[in-house]
Formats: C-alpha cells, sequence, structure tokens
C-alpha cells in the first residue's frame, strides 16, 4: 500500500507529500520573508489557512447531510477526507488579495508555491506505487470456523479492514465500518485481526457488541506484510479483479469510505448497463 514508515511514525504516502510539501512552502516563504519582504511571511500563513479551510470544505460540503449528523466530525482531520480543487481554490483566493494589495510580490509568491508543489509532486512520484498488488492465494480462517482465499473474487469487490483490538482508533472506526459493511450487501467485507488469539478476538467482538460476518483472525499477521502496511488501522480497497485499488492508513471517516467504495463498484455498474 502507498504509505511509509519514519521510526514511530506511519504516513500515507498522499499526507506525507502533503505535509512535505506544505513544509518546503513554508520555509521558502519564511526565507524570502527575510531576504526579500517581510509581507510574504503573513501571506504563506493566510494561504496555508486558506488552503486547509477550503480543501477540508470541498470534502465536507458534497456530504454535508452525513456531516451534520455529527457537525463535530467536520473538524476530525485525522479520519482524512481533503479536496484538492477546494485546496486550490483557497490558494487563488489568498494570491487574488496579495495581487491586489501587492502585486510586485506575485513573482515572489508563484516562486514558493511553485517549490512547494514540486516537492509535493516529487514526494508522490518516488514513494507512491503504481503496481497492481494482487490478493494473496493463501487461504484463511475466518472467526466462525471457514476457510477462504481473498483472491476468490467471483466479480465481487473487496474492502479489507486491518486491525486489532489494543488499537484505539480501530476500536473508534469499527462501529461505523460493520454499519457499512451490512449496508452494502454488494461488497465483501473482511475484518482481518492482525496477531491476536482467536479467543481475544471473539471477546472483544462480543463485549463491544459489533456483529461482522466475516471476521478473520491472522495471527501471523500475512495481510500486513503482504500488503505492506506499516501501522493500524489499515484499510484496503480491492477490484472485483483481485488488485488493490486503493488504500487508507489510519483511522478512516464514513465519507472517505463511501467515495472509495463508489470507486470499486463503478466497473460493476458500467458492466450492468
Amino acid at each position: 500500500m502507498n504509505a511509509v514508515s519514519i521510526g514511530p511514525f506511519a504516513f500515507d504516502v498522499e499526507r506525507l507529500a502533503a505535509i512535505l510539501g506544505i513544509g518546503v512552502f513554508l520555509a521558502l516563504a519564511s526565507l524570502l520573508s527575510s531576504r526579500a519582504d517581510s509581507r510574504l511571511g503573513p501571506w504563506s500563513t493566510m494561504t496555508l489557512v486558506l488552503g486547509l479551510i477550503g480543501a477540508r470544505a470541498g470534502h465536507v460540503l458534497p456530504h454535508l447531510e452525513s456531516f451534520l449528523a455529527e457537525p463535530w466530525r467536520i473538524l476530525a482531520f485525522w479520519q482524512g477526507g481533503f479536496s484538492a480543487s477546494g485546496a486550490l481554490a483557497g490558494v487563488l483566493i489568498s494570491t487574488v488579495v496579495l495581487l491586489r494589495k501587492s502585486p510586485r510580490l506575485l513573482p515572489w509568491a508563484g516562486i514558493t508555491l511553485a517549490v512547494g508543489a514540486v516537492a509535493w509532486l516529487s514526494t508522490l512520484a518516488v514513494l507512491g506505487s503504481s503496481g497492481e498488488i494482487a490478493a494473496p492465494d493463501t487461504r484463511l480462517v475466518t472467526l466462525d470456523g471457514r476457510s477462504i482465499a481473498l483472491s476468490e473474487r467471483a466479480g465481487r469487490p473487496l474492502v479489507i479492514n486491518l486491525w486489532a483490538s489494543w488499537c484505539p482508533p480501530c476500536r473508534r472506526e469499527m462501529p461505523m465500518m460493520a454499519e457499512m459493511a451490512r449496508s452494502h450487501p454488494q461488497i465483501d467485507f473482511v475484518f482481518a485481526n492482525q496477531g491476536e488469539a482467536t479467543d481475544r478476538v471473539a471477546d472483544y467482538l462480543a463485549d463491544a457488541g459489533i456483529v461482522i460476518e466475516t471476521a478473520i483472525v491472522d495471527q501471523t499477521s500475512l495481510l500486513s506484510r503482504h500488503y505492506a502496511a506499516p501501522g493500524l488501522p489499515a484499510t484496503l480497497f480491492i477490484h472485483p479483479d483481485g488488485t488493490l485499488a486503493a488504500s487508507h492508513l489510519g483511522e478512516i471517516s464514513r465519507e472517505s469510505l463511501s467515495e472509495q467504495i463508489s470507486r470499486i463498484t463503478t466497473p460493476l455498474a458500467e458492466k450492468d448497463i
């Protein structure tokens, strides 16, 4: 999956690229603010704030009804959910404000934005994976004693959630993911516990009152190794042909989950037309 670990921390490549791009942008703007014009400092801060607000708004607004049920989740940035077009809108607004107030600073502003964008895109190009990972053929045992192979798709898309009972983000997202699994019968959901004993998994699910149709006890963490997942939770989205379509490292929101589900089910809809 597109994720990297740095010491004790694990990041989605997309998130790491954004962090590096923003860091380079702010560092260069700070340098130019001290060497060229002090107004570049406040402008870069405004650009960052408006860009983040625009990126989040671009994700929240299309899913506003869902967010209004739990408004606090609008600020749950750690779940992901950002719009590139929304971020661009925020940056353009900041640039227009600068152009109106200080048009002579526009070339310096353009340089900082360009260098930040290059750092962002270069990180994606170097660390991002374009290869398609096929689902493993190894047969795995479910909590209720069945034997399944994730590679046997029969034309159905698959969502795999890698989790553990000791992982707080895993526990937070699991009730929502179990609900989403029940509401999307056209997709296979597999909840693969990583590294824990069968009794521990069964006791946790029973105590939490979570009902899951397909729970795998992956005591050797085979799936984490196969998909190179550096941390938990990790959610994997699998095409009907068994290849990895996308991945999400860390807690995932209902809206981000819905978006990825739509992407892996689109080919099915197109075949039915």
